[in-house]
């Protein structure tokens, strides 16, 4: 059932591929939305905006298509010998319980992206917090030498 909304994303990556392969890619590109979950969560806060942009554009495009699949707006390619030199395109009409399924597992995976999202937010928010406290330490640092200095030229006259 998962696969077979998963497998409608993936449509026009499958049209020469056999069963097994297409198992194997359905697998590696949920693998791969995963990750982006997770690397995103982690995304190292010197990085934030040379990345978060892809991030943010990649996973809102699968979220797109999933959501459009969930509609039943995507058809699946079947292959089989019969089909294999004219391969027809049947809809895919999800049954309510696999539609219910399909918007909830969407649902909990918009959810942990805009979980993950605030938290990269964040850490680049106190990343740029402790550079602008360093800064203000060495500003201060910087005032309190120079008024030494000129004090110290003065009391030297």
């Amino acid at each position: 059932m998962l696969k077979l909304m998963t497998a409608a994303i993936l449509v026009g990556l499958l049209h020469q591929a056999d069963a097994q392969e297409v198992e194997n890619n359905i697998f590696e590109y949920t693998k791969k939305i995963h990750k982006s979950l997770e690397d995103l969560k982690n995304l190292k806060p010197e990085n934030y905006f040379s990345e978060v942009d892809q991030y943010r554009t990649d996973l809102e495009k699968f979220f797109e298509q999933k959501k459009r699949v969930c509609e039943g707006e995507f058809s699946t390619v079947i292959l089989n010998e019969s089909s294999a030199s004219n391969q027809k395109r049947k809809p895919v009409k999800l049954k309510p319980k696999e539609r219910k399924l399909c918007f909830r597992e969407l649902k909990a995976l918009q959810l942990t992206f805009i979980n993950n999202m605030f938290q990269a937010r964040k850490n680049y928010m106190l990343h740029l917090s402790q550079e602008r406290m360093k800064e203000l330490e060495l500003a201060r640092e910087k005032a309190v030498k120079s008024l030494q200095r000129s004090f110290d030229r003065k009391s030297r006259l």
